[in-house]
């Protein structure tokens, strides 16, 4: 580590070391040709400002939170990549928290979180009760989580979401479809997908078998959880659920030699890289992951700002996109 000092780099550039602070801190005018200096000098002398005193001169340690169940679930990571791209181009670092859907995981993270860590949560995973986010007194933005109007819930259109795939498997004349629900709160709204694509399927005389979840099933158990519904339910002739689990349908299908889309429609939902790695190409509805990681970021640090708002931001640029899991 360097032993440099801020007044080594101030005698290099041949300024005072309240410039040099300045430069560190983007305060005060600073010409161009002084600005050079002192970062040529720092390069020079591989100088490494103090991050802590700086955050606690500008009351920001320009950290965000991102807390998530798992980060390595394709819908996951793919945020979180986005994630932290916008934030390191709005100057802020992540802190990435996974809770596994722990409740005791999220809540010493959340602990963590009140000891002003972080100048802000974006909160991906809601295994506690709602009064515990309530209480926070931390900017916070969720996502496809209702906590309260002075929190910000981000979303995309789920309604729609559930239409786009209930209209492809009655356009397919399917017969019985599994709808796998993976929404371990009922304050989400990505729940309402699940809810009008069984309600439509229903009115149109197919079969909706809804299977919930477990919170502490684990993505390695998924293709044992498929197999157990396909021998429970041997009339299924179609799977609707997040990209990962139809991705182990397809998995579980192709093993029992029923070919698709003959005898099994698959249609997925979120639109991950995923979906467009698997071979046949999953027919999905891709929710605007960009876009989401965006509007989150740009929310919160309008609130870090000091701006008020709360309430429900639904996205609607979600899209169906045909692969050959469907015809």
């Amino acid at each position: 580590m360097s032993n440099t000092k801020i007044k080594d780099v101030a005698e290099l550039a041949g300024v005072s070391v309240a410039t040099v602070s300045r430069v560190l801190n983007n305060k005060g005018y600073i010409s161009k040709e002084t600005y050079e200096k002192v970062y040529d000098a720092i390069n020079k002398l591989d100088y490494i400002p103090n991050q802590l005193a700086r955050s606690l001169y500008k009351q920001h340690s320009w950290y965000i939170s991102l807390i998530v169940p798992d980060s390595s679930n394709p819908f996951w990571a793919e945020i979180t990549k986005y994630i932290e791209v916008k934030l390191y181009d709005r100057g802020y670092k992540l802190f990435l928290c996974n809770t596994k859907d722990d409740a005791n995981r999220e809540r010493e993270y959340i602990r963590m979180m009140r000891q002003n860590m972080v100048d802000g949560i974006i909160l991906g995973t809601h295994m506690l009760e709602i009064d515990e986010y309530q209480n926070l007194t931390l900017p916070i933005v969720a996502l496809d989580l209702f906590i309260g109007e002075h929190i910000p819930t981000i979303c995309v259109d789920h309604v729609k979401g559930g239409q786009l795939a209930a209209q492809e498997f009655i356009k397919n004349r399917c017969n019985c479809v599994l709808n796998i629900r993976a929404i371990l709160s009922k304050n989400s709204p990505s729940l309402q997908r699940h809810l009008v694509f069984d309600r439509l399927l229903t009115e149109n005389g197919i079969q909706c078998i809804n299977y919930d979840l477990k919170k502490e099933a684990d993505k390695s158990e998924y293709s044992g959880i498929v197999n157990r519904l396909f021998d429970e339910y041997p009339q299924i002739d179609g799977v609707f659920s997040e990209d990962l689990l139809v991705v182990n349908a397809m998995k579980c299908a192709l093993e029992r030699g029923i070919p698709i889309p003959e005898k099994l429609k698959i249609v997925g939902y979120d639109g991950t890289d995923w979906a467009g790695l698997c071979y046949p190409p999953i027919t999905f509805v891709a929710q605007p992951i960009e876009l989401l990681a965006s509007v989150l970021v740009d929310v919160l640090l309008r609130k870090i700002s000091g701006e008020v708002i709360g309430g429900n931001i639904i996205l609607p640029d979600i899209t169906f996109l045909k692969g050959k899991t469907t015809y």
